[in-house]
């Protein structure tokens, strides 16, 4: 997704409304951590796809793993950040791990239906996603997310004191 901060809509209402089972900052995260390939391919101007090996379920995981570790090193500092928005939630590396497996992938299925050159199941060539949906679709999916996920944050406010 050329525009990596809508990947934080669906994330933020998903986590919010299986709180207890995700992890909140790995949610957020690893739901935008893949778009460091594409970040790097434009960037450094490479010659190399834009959705190449990391937008695959292979290379996802790699990140998955990879973001699950360096968040669980960061658990203290993120969890004094968290507090100050009143998300504050209980965190295991199990937890932290299968979160960010679950955000890579969330990631990787909602730009498999935008992107054809995507192969999701590398090594094997093709994407069978692509064309599900539109870009409209999938963008206003989205857009309506994260109007969805300030509701949901300013209900957990107020049902919170």
């Amino acid at each position: 997704m050329p525009f990596t901060p809508f990947h934080l809509g669906p994330s933020s209402w998903i986590g919010l409304v299986l709180f207890k089972i995700f992890d909140f900052p790995a949610l957020l995260i690893a739901s935008i951590v893949v778009d460091t390939e594409p970040f790097c391919v434009l960037f450094f101007n490479l010659n190399y796809p834009v959705h190449g090996f990391f937008h695959s379920f292979l290379g996802g995981s790699i990140l998955a793993v990879l973001t699950a570790i360096i968040l669980n090193l960061l658990k203290n500092r993120i969890k004094k950040i968290m507090a100050i928005f009143k998300l504050d939630q209980e965190s295991s590396f199990k937890k932290i791990l299968w979160t960010s497996f679950f955000g890579v992938y969330f990631h990787l299925v909602l730009d498999s239906f935008l992107y054809e050159e995507m192969k999701l199941f590398y090594p094997f060539e093709g994407n069978p996603f692509f064309g599900l949906f539109s870009f409209y679709q999938v963008y206003l999916f989205c857009s309506l997310s994260f109007l969805v996920g300030i509701s949901f944050y300013l209900i957990m406010l107020k049902t919170r004191r």
